[in-house]
């Protein structure tokens, strides 16, 4: 076990200096001077007093950005801009050069709680709904009934969840029906009401959003127990404890367990999906979250907060699948971890 654990952690910092590095080379060939846009905002607030002023102003940006070598003035190598990111994001000093740190994590620890309670409660939901679903279809595969609900399944799959949430919001919300506000997590002066008034309202902002949010795990999950399920039911073990005597919820229970068991890996590959679903989710439905400040932060060309982010998110998916490996090794002794 130890050594899985040394030789995952390695295998963790490989693959987050990869996906950094990668990233940190994307922006930096976007065609866009950040420098250029700041002159240009700081221009349009009357900052500057002609265009020489403002020349100097984009020389200055570019040498506190580490565009460019201070006594040169020529471009600095790429390796050698990401070697001082990568200092600075050992010490956890993530924000640009000319930003206040403890404000950049504050706007980070102001969208963390949201983007983490929508991907808990859709998490939750997707089991709550897809267990039963996989588990009732997986013993009853070939039934007519099972196909009507893997056909239900492929064609929720099969819709974004963009276009899902722009038809919930045209039709339970502003569009049609009203029955659920379009965007926020609070009507306007709940902090006035009773304090279970204003729980309810909280929680009836979440329906719409917590359910686009589920739709693409639930499919996930229903899907892979069905089919994990089925191939139990199929094998002499199950034969075995039918001809037994065993009692039929006894019998279906033990071979819920064992075809339930690999459910465990799932854990890794579901978070990148709540995490890619919080964009969309939290854009269309107005909620400041780690997925609205990442698109924010791409539109404005924030670098430091996208490398922020692409970090944290490669941190937790990393983490997430050693945690399922570890989950599906408890749920089932055979199983022998290999880094």
């Amino acid at each position: 076990m130890l050594r899985w654990l040394l030789l995952r952690f390695a295998w963790l910092l490989v693959t987050l200096f990869g996906v950094t590095f990668v990233t940190f080379v994307m922006l930096d060939q976007a065609p866009v001077d950040r420098a250029q846009l700041e002159a240009a905002q700081r221009l349009a607030d009357g900052n500057f007093a002609d265009l020489s002023a403002r020349d100097q102003a984009i020389v200055k940006l570019r040498v506190s950005y580490g565009l460019i070598d201070a006594e040169t003035l020529q471009p600095a190598p790429v390796w050698q801009r990401y070697t001082r990111w990568l200092r600075n994001a050992a010490t956890l000093h993530l924000a640009g050069p000319e930003v206040d740190n403890a404000a950049f994590w504050r706007r980070i620890t102001e969208a963390l709680p949201v983007s983490m309670l929508l991907g808990f409660l859709g998490l939750l939901f997707a089991l709550l709904v897809g267990v039963p679903i996989g588990a009732w279809c997986g013993m009853n595969a070939g039934s007519r009934r099972d196909r009507g609900f893997s056909q239900g399944l492929f064609v929720l799959a099969g819709v974004p969840e963009f276009l899902m949430a722009t038809m919930l919001l045209l039709v339970f919300s502003a569009g049609w029906l009203g029955w659920f506000p379009s965007g926020g997590l609070r009507s306007d002066g709940s902090e006035h009401w009773a304090v279970f008034a204003q729980i309810v309202d909280f929680g009836w902002h979440l329906v719409l959003p917590v359910f686009v949010m589920a739709s693409g795990p639930l499919v996930l999950i229903a899907r892979f127990l069905r089919d994990s399920v089925a191939r139990v039911a199929a094998t002499p073990f199950a034969a075995n404890l039918y001809a037994f005597g065993i009692e039929t919820e006894v019998a279906r229970w033990r071979l819920l367990r064992n075809g339930g068991a690999p459910l465990a890996t799932l854990a890794g590959s579901l978070l990148p999906m709540l995490v890619g679903g919080s964009i969309v989710v939290e854009n269309l439905f107005s909620l400041d979250g780690l997925g609205h400040l990442a698109f924010r932060a791409v539109h404005e060309q924030d670098q430091a907060m996208v490398m922020a982010l692409v970090l944290f998110t490669s941190v937790a998916t990393l983490l997430a699948l050693s945690v399922s490996d570890l989950l599906h090794r408890l749920v089932d002794p055979r199983v022998r971890l290999q880094a």
